[in-house]
Protein backbone atom coordinates (compact mmCIF):
# COMPACT_ATOMS: atom_id res chain seq x y z
CA UNK A 1 0.00 0.00 0.00
CA UNK A 2 1.44 3.37 -1.01
CA UNK A 3 1.65 5.98 1.72
CA UNK A 4 0.62 9.55 1.07
CA UNK A 5 3.15 12.26 1.77
CA UNK A 6 6.70 12.22 3.02
CA UNK A 7 7.96 10.80 6.26
CA UNK A 8 7.89 7.67 8.32
CA UNK A 9 8.15 6.72 11.98
CA UNK A 10 11.76 7.10 12.99
CA UNK A 11 13.27 7.75 16.41
CA UNK A 12 15.00 11.12 16.68
CA UNK A 13 15.22 14.01 19.13
CA UNK A 14 12.69 16.18 17.33
CA UNK A 15 9.37 14.41 16.89
CA UNK A 16 7.97 14.96 13.41
CA UNK A 17 4.88 12.99 12.59
CA UNK A 18 4.38 11.73 9.02
CA UNK A 19 1.68 13.49 7.01
CA UNK A 20 -1.86 12.30 7.66
CA UNK A 21 -3.48 10.94 4.49
CA UNK A 22 -6.42 12.87 3.03
CA UNK A 23 -8.54 9.70 3.22
CA UNK A 24 -8.74 10.17 7.02
CA UNK A 25 -10.83 13.29 6.41
CA UNK A 26 -9.09 15.29 9.12
CA UNK A 27 -9.63 19.03 8.89
CA UNK A 28 -6.35 20.49 7.57
CA UNK A 29 -6.24 23.09 10.35
CA UNK A 30 -6.64 20.37 12.98
CA UNK A 31 -3.98 18.26 11.24
CA UNK A 32 -1.56 21.19 11.35
CA UNK A 33 -2.33 21.83 15.00
CA UNK A 34 -1.76 18.16 15.83
CA UNK A 35 1.60 18.19 14.08
CA UNK A 36 2.73 21.28 15.99
CA UNK A 37 1.50 20.15 19.39
CA UNK A 38 2.88 16.63 18.90
CA UNK A 39 6.25 18.21 18.10
CA UNK A 40 6.14 20.21 21.34
CA UNK A 41 4.91 17.33 23.48
CA UNK A 42 6.87 14.42 22.06
CA UNK A 43 10.25 15.92 21.18
CA UNK A 44 13.11 15.29 23.57
CA UNK A 45 13.93 17.93 26.18
CA UNK A 46 17.32 18.65 24.65
CA UNK A 47 15.59 19.44 21.33
CA UNK A 48 12.63 21.52 22.55
CA UNK A 49 12.84 23.42 25.81
CA UNK A 50 10.15 21.77 27.96
CA UNK A 51 9.25 24.97 29.82
CA UNK A 52 8.58 26.86 26.58
CA UNK A 53 6.74 23.87 25.13
CA UNK A 54 4.45 23.71 28.16
CA UNK A 55 3.73 27.43 27.94
CA UNK A 56 2.82 27.15 24.25
CA UNK A 57 0.62 24.12 24.91
CA UNK A 58 -1.16 25.97 27.73
CA UNK A 59 -2.15 28.61 25.19
CA UNK A 60 -3.41 25.90 22.82
CA UNK A 61 -5.43 24.49 25.71
CA UNK A 62 -6.95 27.92 26.42
CA UNK A 63 -8.11 28.23 22.82
CA UNK A 64 -9.47 24.69 22.68
CA UNK A 65 -11.40 25.39 25.86
CA UNK A 66 -13.50 27.82 23.84
CA UNK A 67 -14.86 25.10 21.56
CA UNK A 68 -18.52 24.23 21.73
CA UNK A 69 -19.75 20.68 22.28
CA UNK A 70 -20.49 20.14 18.59
CA UNK A 71 -16.97 21.16 17.64
CA UNK A 72 -15.48 18.93 20.33
CA UNK A 73 -17.53 15.99 19.05
CA UNK A 74 -16.37 16.56 15.47
CA UNK A 75 -12.74 16.77 16.57
CA UNK A 76 -13.16 13.68 18.74
CA UNK A 77 -14.28 11.64 15.74
CA UNK A 78 -11.33 12.87 13.70
CA UNK A 79 -8.91 12.05 16.52
CA UNK A 80 -10.30 8.52 16.73
CA UNK A 81 -9.47 8.05 13.04
CA UNK A 82 -6.00 9.50 13.54
CA UNK A 83 -5.27 7.27 16.55
CA UNK A 84 -6.42 4.19 14.66
CA UNK A 85 -4.32 5.19 11.64
CA UNK A 86 -1.10 5.87 13.55
CA UNK A 87 -1.49 2.66 15.52
CA UNK A 88 -1.90 0.75 12.26
CA UNK A 89 1.22 2.46 10.90
CA UNK A 90 3.30 1.18 13.81
CA UNK A 91 3.58 4.44 15.73
CA UNK A 92 5.10 4.22 19.21
CA UNK A 93 2.58 3.72 22.04
CA UNK A 94 3.20 7.26 23.35
CA UNK A 95 2.08 8.67 20.00
CA UNK A 96 -1.14 6.66 19.95
CA UNK A 97 -1.78 7.73 23.56
CA UNK A 98 -1.18 11.37 22.61
CA UNK A 99 -4.08 11.23 20.13
CA UNK A 100 -6.32 9.09 22.35
CA UNK A 101 -5.99 11.59 25.21
CA UNK A 102 -5.63 14.81 23.22
CA UNK A 103 -9.02 16.38 24.03
CA UNK A 104 -8.83 15.43 27.70
CA UNK A 105 -5.28 16.72 28.06
CA UNK A 106 -5.99 19.99 26.28
CA UNK A 107 -9.28 20.79 27.98
CA UNK A 108 -11.29 21.05 24.78
CA UNK A 109 -14.75 22.35 25.52
CA UNK A 110 -13.94 23.35 29.11
CA UNK A 111 -15.77 26.43 30.26
CA UNK A 112 -13.09 27.88 32.49
CA UNK A 113 -13.24 31.29 30.76
CA UNK A 114 -14.65 34.38 32.51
Amino acid sequence: MAEEGPGHWAPKGAFVMPLLPAKLKVDPVLAGLLHCVAFLELSQDDTVDPDWAVEAMEHVSAYLGRLGSGEVEAISKQLERVAKHVKGQGAPAEVVEFFDEFLENFGAGDTGED
